[in-house]
């Protein structure tokens, strides 16, 4: 009886467990199918995880393709293709960024899906019935448009139909690809240069033809990287066909996307100074000279906008967040503020400059111990080029706050001096004298005629002084200078036919043994009718006024000694 019932127990446990083994085979795919679709995550190491060679499973990689209306076969080329995709166009998943909750909803559109790729929105997981996460119907249809949008099909063509030796590795690389890539660059110069020869050869002649010179400028800033961006987006909309795999196809989709925000920049950096020098050819044709000062001012402005713009959307391209780096900036902004003081006080000094004008390009300006002409208005700095042709760079917030001595903007230039005349000059030659350098001032046009003053005008310790103020109506300094050296030529030669000394400081010493002696007699006496005359030969009608210098002839011909320059 013992016995029955210890075979009646081994019995019912067999049965017991067997019932439940079987239970198990049955539900083992219902649970396994839930365990690899069972979030976004499971989802996508599924797709791509059993497609990897070495491990290679289809029957788990077509289970994200349950929407499709495919068979098994279709499906495996579904998933085939969209793998290809990803990789060629280096497409880089992070595991660690997708989610692992089951019940995720998308933030803007509140449904239970999730977009793999910004840059990809079509294709995105969504949730099924049985809380299955698989690829939509909208990505399953629009698989072979990616496709072919991916692959140029003629050279998927040629891939498929090389021969065996072509598809063998070398360090990860199929041999096919090594002369593609050869190929592809060789294709981009070639078709570059085509490109730069239509530019040249016809745009180039167009803008000749016509009578503006800003679209010769135009051309000319737009050449070398219009060429280079032509290039660039080749090889940009082109490099998928190389099939690399994921990893390389994304570094190189980084690299040319740079090099193609970079060359964007170069033109936008060309295009900024032809603009400005557009602007300069507007500017040429106003009356006021403060919007040519701005040119310069604009064209720092235009290119320092183009670099900052574009470095910031090569950051916001390659997934760094601008607005956070941004805001971190300013976390220390009081710090920069603090630190680039100085940087600012100049900044708005050269916006003082441009405000109130003291001075423009070209002037001739004094202002502490520099003097020189001002050559360029910057954002920091003016810098102003000096007599013994240095270059001086005076920060701004200097200049705003300084005194400022433009000579640039005299319209005059004043001449004052003294001419000392011995104590043996007689009041008829001092008179002459003085009408004689008020004739030689009315014959130079250079000469201010309606302000002057030539008197007479004190007896000093050792000569009779002649006060001369008068003022130069000339455009420069070295005009200003030629002209002071022929009037001081036309004085000296008026002082001789006058009969006059000039005086230098001296001291006389009387001896009492030489009282019968008379004093050395100093100049020569002239009469009235020949004092007057002096004085009409000096004037307009003259006809030995030179104010223009004198001009000195050897063996009939002219000694040019520069000064009628």
């Amino acid at each position: 009886m013992g016995r029955i019932k210890s075979a009646l127990l081994v019995l019912v446990t067999i049965l017991f467990y067997s019932g439940t083994a079987f239970g198990f085979q049955d539900q083992e795919p219902q649970s396994r199918d839930a365990a690899l679709l069972a979030n976004p995550q499971r989802a996508v190491h599924t797709f791509l995880h059993w497609q990897q060679a070495g491990h290679k499973n289809p029957d788990h990689v077509i289970k994200t393709m349950k929407l499709a209306e495919a068979d098994r076969e279709g499906k495996i080329e579904l998933a085939d293709r969209l793998l290809k995709v990803f990789d060629a166009r280096g497409l880089l998943i992070e595991y660690d960024k997708i989610p692992t909750n089951p019940n995720y909803t998308d933030s803007l559109s509140g449904l239970s899906q999730y977009i793999l790729f910004p840059s990809l929105p079509e294709v995105y997981l969504t949730k099924t019935a049985q809380n299955e996460w698989v690829f939509s119907e909208a990505t399953i249809q629009t698989i072979p448009d990616l496709y072919q949008n991916t692959f140029s099909s003629w050279f998927t063509f040629i891939v498929d139909n090389l021969p065996e030796w072509a598809h063998n590795e070398w360090m990860g690389i199929k041999v096919w690809q090594y002369l593609a890539v050869f190929m592809w660059l060789l294709t981009g110069l070639i078709l570059m240069k085509i490109f730069t020869f239509f530019l040249d050869n016809y745009v180039r002649r167009v803008a000749q033809k016509t009578k503006f010179t800003w679209d010769d400028d135009l051309v000319d800033g737009v050449e070398k990287p219009a060429g280079y961006i032509f290039l660039v987006s080749f090889y940009f909309l082109t490099f998928s066909n190389l099939q690399f795999s994921v990893s390389i196809s994304h570094t190189l989709s980084i690299t040319l996307e740079i090099m193609l925000s970079a060359a964007v920049i170069w033109l936008l950096y060309n295009l900024a100074d032809v603009f400005s020098k557009y602007l300069g050819v507007l500017t040429t044709k106003t009356e006021t000279e403060l919007d040519d000062q701005l040119i310069p001012l604009i064209r720092k402005t235009l290119r320092f906008f183009v670099v900052i713009l574009g470095v910031i959307a090569i950051l916001q391209n390659n997934g760094y967040n601008v607005a956070s780096l941004i805001a971190g900036l300013g976390i220390g902004g009081l710090a920069v503020a603090l630190a680039a003081r100085e940087t600012l006080a100049n900044f708005f000094g050269s916006i003082t400059i441009f405000l109130d004008r003291p001075f423009k390009i070209g002037d001739w300006i004094k202002t502490g111990d520099v003097e020189g002409t001002v050559e360029e208005v910057g954002f920091r700095s003016t810098r102003v080029r000096t007599f013994y042709n240095s270059l001086v760079s005076v920060p701004n917030s200097n200049l705003a706050n300084t005194d400022i001595d433009n000579l640039g903007l005299r319209k005059y230039r004043r001449l004052k001096t003294v001419l000392n005349l011995t104590y043996s000059t007689t009041p008829e030659q001092m008179e002459a004298f003085v009408e004689g350098i008020k004739a030689i001032v009315k014959a130079n046009k250079h000469f201010r005629q309606d302000m002057y003053e030539v008197h007479f005008n004190a007896f000093g310790a050792h000569s009779l002084d002649v006060l001369v103020y008068v003022f130069l109506d000339v455009p420069d300094w070295s005009t200003e200078l030629q002209q002071r050296h022929n009037f001081f030529l036309e004085v000296l030669r008026l002082a001789k036919d006058v009969g006059v000394e000039f005086a230098f400081p001296t001291q006389t010493l009387h001896m009492d043994s030489f009282y019968k002696d008379e004093p050395r007699k100093v100049g020569e006496e002239r009469s009235e009718e020949e004092l007057a005359a002096a004085v009409h030969e000096f004037g307009p009608d003259g006809q030995k006024g030179k104010p223009e210098g004198i001009r000195i002839f050897k063996d009939g011909e002219e000694v040019d000694f520069g000064a009628n320059k």
